[in-house]
C-alpha cells in the first residue's frame, strides 16, 4: 500500500501544468525585457530624437523616466515647445504620466487615452515668422489625445501677459498630420488667486476664473484666422480685483496714464457659440480714477462699464460729473445681433444706434476723426482734450452730433509732402441742402511746418494758420467716396529758396538764393489726391541761375492747378502765370542790367508730379525787352551794332512751347516781336551743354546764332533761310 501511495506521488505533472509553467516564465522574460528595453529607451538619445523628427514645428524633452507597463510611461522634467502659423508655445511640468494605447498604431493612430501632468507652466506669444500649414494629403498619421489632465497648473507667459495662480485644467483634442483635420474636445479649466501682470504692472489680482471650451473638427484651410470662431464654443466665469486709473497733467499741457493698484472689479459671465453671445451674458468693470493736476491737486472719480446681452448687445460707460475732474462720460451703444464684432467694426457700427456724451483726455486721439470723416492723408496724432456730444442712429452720426478736438498734433500729406503742426479740430453733422445730412470737419494748425515726404527732416515752410475743411456724406459707409476738401494757408514763410531746386530740371535752371512767401488753396480727395486748386509763391530778392546767366529780383510764381490724367499724377496748368520784377542780371562779358520784367502765362500746360517730372505746353510772355533773350544766346557786345536798337525798341510780346521732362528744358517756336522787330528761338538747356537757334530781323537786317555748348555761330547772311531750315526741338 505505502509502495502505491509513493508511486502515486512521482507521478510527471499534468502536460497542461507544463505549459503554464513556461508560459509563465515566457511572459517573465517578455517583461523583463519590456522593463530592460523600454526603460533604456526612455533613457537612450535616439528616443528624443525620433519624436523631435521636425524640431521648426514641434521638439520635446524630458530628464528621465521610466515604464512599468506597455503603453504606460512616465517622465520627469518635461518640456514642450511647437511653431504653429505666427504663433509660438511651450510647457514644462515637473512629473507627466500617461497611457499609450497600442492596437490603434496599427491604424496609424498615436491614441493616448489619458495624460497626467504635475506642476504645469506655460507659454503662448507671437512668433516672428510664419510656417504655413501643408496641403491636405490623406493618410496621414492622427495623433488623438483624450484627456490631458491637471491639478497643478503654476500659469505662464501669455502674449507678454504674466499668469501666476493656482490652475487646474482638462483638455483633450485630435490632429490628423499632413494638413488634417483638428479638433478640440470639450474642456475645462479654472484658476484661484490668479493674478495678471503686463511690463511690471498688475493689472488683475485675486481673480477667479471657471472656463469651458470646445471647437469643432476642421480644416485649418478651410477657416483661416478669425473665421474658426465659427466652430469654437466656450464658457467664462471671471471675477478679480482689478487696477484703478492714474491721469497726470504736466507743466506742457500734457496728460500722462497709469495704471494703479486700486480696488476695482472685472466681473464676466460669457458665453461664446459659433461666434455669438448668449442671451443673459453680462460683464462689468469698476475703475477708480484718480486725476492729478499741476500743483499737485488731486481728483478723484470712477469709471463703469456694463456689457449686456439679450438679442442684441449693449454697451455703456459712465464716468459721473464732479466739479473740477478732467473727465466725464456718458455713452451708450446698441448693436443689433449678437455676433462678436471681429470683422470690419464699420460695417456693424452702420447698424448702430447711441449716445456718448462728455469730455476727456485720451492718450491716442487718431480714432476720433475717423467718426467724422475718412481721409488716409490727413490724421491727429498724440493724446489731447476732447468735447463731444455724439448721436448715432441708423449707423449714422445723427445731426447735432458735435465733436470738439484741442491741443493735437495733425498731419496732412498732399502733393509728395507732409504738413505738420499743433492744430484743433472742431465736427458737426448737419444738414445738408438736399435734405440729407453731411458730416463737416475743421482743422485748424495754428503753427505748422511743411518738408518733402521723402525728407520729412528738410523743412521748407514754415506758417503760422493752415485750415483743412472737409465735408462728406454723415453715413460712416458712404464718408469715404463722397469726402471733398479743401486746404487753404496764407503767406507761410520759405527761408531760402534753394528748397524748390530737387523739383527743379536741372543746373541750367536754379535758385541760388532769396526768401520767399507761400499761399496755397487745394482742393483734395479722400486719397490725398488734389483736384483743383492754386499754389502763389511770392520770392523777395531772389537769385536765379538761367543757362550761365545770374538774375537778381522779385519772383510771383500763380499756379493753377486743375486735375488731368489721376494715374500718372497729372496736373493742367492753363491759367498760370509767372512775373520777374525789378530784374537785375550780369551778361557773360560783365555787363549789367537792371529794371528788367516780364509776365509768363501758361495757356494749356500740364505738369505731372510723378516720377520721371515732366511739364509742358504753350506759352504767352511779355517783356520789357529782349535783351535777356539775345543774353541767354551771347552777349551784346558780340552781335552787329544794330542789334542796341532791337534791344531798345520797347516792350515785347512772345509766344512758344516748352517742354521739361526729367533733367532736360526745352523752348520751342518761341517768337518775340513789336511793330518793328521780331526775335525767334528755340533752346534746349541739359547738362553743360545748351544748345539753340536765335533769329534777330529788324527791317531788311537780320542775324543768326546757332549755340553749342561753349561754340557760338554768327549766321548773317541768308539768316532767315539758315533759320528755317534748322529742325524743332520739339514735335
Amino acid at each position: 500500500m505505502d509502495t502505491t501511495r509513493r508511486k502515486r506521488t512521482h507521478q510527471p505533472s499534468p502536460r497542461w501544468q507544463r505549459r503554464l509553467r513556461r508560459g509563465a516564465i515566457a511572459a517573465l522574460l517578455a517583461y523583463a525585457a519590456y522593463l530592460l528595453l523600454g526603460n533604456l529607451f526612455l533613457h537612450a538619445s535616439l528616443a528624443q530624437s525620433l519624436v523631435n523628427g521636425k524640431p521648426e514645428k514641434f521638439q520635446m524633452a524630458w530628464a528621465g523616466g521610466h515604464t512599468l507597463w506597455p503603453g504606460r510611461v512616465v517622465l520627469r522634467e518635461v518640456r514642450m515647445q511647437g511653431h504653429v502659423r505666427r504663433t509660438q508655445w511651450s510647457v514644462e511640468s515637473d512629473r507627466v504620466r500617461g497611457r499609450i494605447a497600442l492596437w490603434p498604431l496599427l491604424r496609424k493612430q498615436v491614441h493616448v487615452p489619458w495624460v497626467q501632468a504635475d506642476a504645469v507652466h506655460g507659454s503662448v506669444g507671437r512668433a516672428e515668422a510664419d510656417i504655413p500649414p501643408p496641403p491636405h494629403q490623406p493618410g496621414g498619421w492622427t495623433l488623438r489625445i483624450d484627456r490631458i489632465h491637471s491639478d497643478s497648473i503654476r500659469g505662464g507667459d501669455v502674449f507678454d501677459w504674466m499668469l501666476s495662480g493656482n490652475g487646474r485644467a482638462e483638455v483633450g483634442f485630435s490632429k490628423e498630420f499632413r494638413g488634417g483635420a483638428a479638433e478640440l474636445f470639450p474642456s475645462t479649466a479654472s484658476f484661484e488667486s490668479l493674478s495678471a501682470t503686463r511690463d511690471g504692472e498688475t493689472w488683475l489680482h485675486d481673480a477667479r476664473i471657471d472656463a469651458a471650451f470646445s471647437m469643432a473638427s476642421h480644416l485649418s484651410s478651410d477657416y483661416p484666422g478669425m473665421a474658426k470662431l465659427d466652430l469654437f464654443a466656450a464658457t467664462l466665469a471671471l471675477d478679480a480685483t482689478a487696477v484703478g486709473w492714474r491721469s497726470e497733467l504736466d507743466e506742457a499741457g500734457n496728460y500722462h496714464f497709469d495704471a494703479v493698484p486700486g480696488e476695482g472689479r472685472v466681473e464676466a459671465r460669457l458665453a461664446l457659440d459659433k461666434g455669438r453671445l448668449s442671451p443673459g451674458d453680462r460683464l462689468r468693470v469698476h475703475a477708480p480714477l484718480h486725476a492729478r493736476e499741476p500743483g499737485g491737486v488731486s481728483l478723484e472719480n470712477t469709471l463703469d462699464i456694463a456689457l449686456d446681452v439679450d438679442d442684441a448687445l449693449h454697451l455703456q460707460a459712465t464716468v459721473p460729473e464732479r466739479e473740477g475732474h478732467p473727465v466725464a462720460l456718458q455713452a451708450s451703444l446698441r448693436l443689433p445681433d449678437t455676433t462678436l464684432p471681429t470683422g470690419d467694426w464699420r460695417t456693424r457700427l452702420a447698424t448702430a444706434a447711441g449716445e456718448v456724451r462728455g469730455r476727456w483726455h485720451v492718450p491716442s486721439i487718431g480714432g476720433m476723426l475717423a467718426l467724422f470723416a475718412h481721409a488716409d492723408w490727413l490724421g491727429l496724432e498724440g493724446s489731447g482734450r476732447v468735447d463731444a456730444d455724439l448721436r448715432l442712429a441708423q449707423g449714422r452720426l445723427a445731426e447735432g452730433s458735435r465733436l470738439r478736438v484741442e491741443d493735437v498734433v495733425a498731419k496732412a500729406e498732399v502733393l509728395g509732402n507732409v504738413f505738420h503742426g499743433n492744430a484743433r479740430a472742431d465736427a458737426v453733422i448737419e444738414a445738408a441742402s438736399d435734405g440729407s445730412s453731411r458730416s463737416r470737419v475743421e482743422v485748424a494748425m495754428t503753427r505748422f511746418d511743411a518738408a518733402p515726404l521723402a525728407t520729412p527732416g528738410r523743412k521748407f515752410v514754415s506758417g503760422n494758420d493752415l485750415r483743412v475743411e472737409l465735408v462728406s456724406d454723415a453715413r460712416l459707409d458712404h464718408m469715404r467716396e463722397t469726402l471733398q476738401a479743401r486746404m487753404r494757408f496764407r503767406q507761410a514763410r520759405i527761408p531760402d529758396l534753394t528748397v524748390f531746386n530737387p523739383y527743379l530740371p536741372n543746373d541750367r535752371l536754379r535758385f541760388r538764393g532769396g526768401s520767399g512767401l507761400l499761399t496755397g488753396d487745394l482742393q483734395v480727395d479722400a486719397d490725398g489726391d488734389v483736384g483743383a486748386g492754386t499754389l502763389r509763391v511770392d520770392g523777395r530778392g531772389a537769385r536765379l541761375a538761367v543757362a550761365d546767366l545770374d538774375l537778381r529780383g522779385d519772383l510771383v510764381l500763380d499756379a493753377r492747378l486743375r486735375r488731368g490724367n489721376l494715374q500718372r499724377g497729372e496736373f493742367a496748368l492753363g491759367g498760370s502765370r509767372v512775373e520777374l520784377r525789378n530784374v537785375a542780371f550780369t551778361e557773360r562779358s560783365g555787363t549789367m542790367r537792371s529794371g528788367w520784367w516780364a509776365v509768363v502765362d501758361l495757356d494749356d500746360g500740364r505738369v505731372a508730379w510723378k516720377q520721371p517730372s515732366s511739364a509742358g505746353g504753350r506759352v504767352r510772355m511779355r517783356m520789357q525787352d529782349v535783351g535777356f533773350l539775345l543774353s541767354l544766346f551771347a552777349d551784346r557786345g558780340d552781335y552787329p551794332a544794330w542789334i542796341g536798337r532791337v534791344v531798345d525798341a520797347g516792350e515785347a510780346r512772345a509766344e512758344g512751347r516748352w517742354q521739361w521732362r526729367g533733367d532736360a528744358l526745352v523752348l520751342d517756336r518761341a517768337r518775340a516781336a513789336n511793330d518793328r522787330f521780331t526775335v525767334d528761338a528755340r533752346l534746349h538747356l541739359q547738362g553743360a551743354r545748351p544748345r539753340g537757334d536765335l533769329l534777330v530781323g529788324w527791317g531788311r537786317l537780320g542775324v543768326g546764332v546757332e549755340l553749342d555748348g561753349g561754340r557760338r555761330q554768327f549766321h548773317v547772311r541768308n539768316a532767315r533761310q539758315w533759320y528755317d531750315g534748322r529742325p524743332n526741338l520739339l514735335r
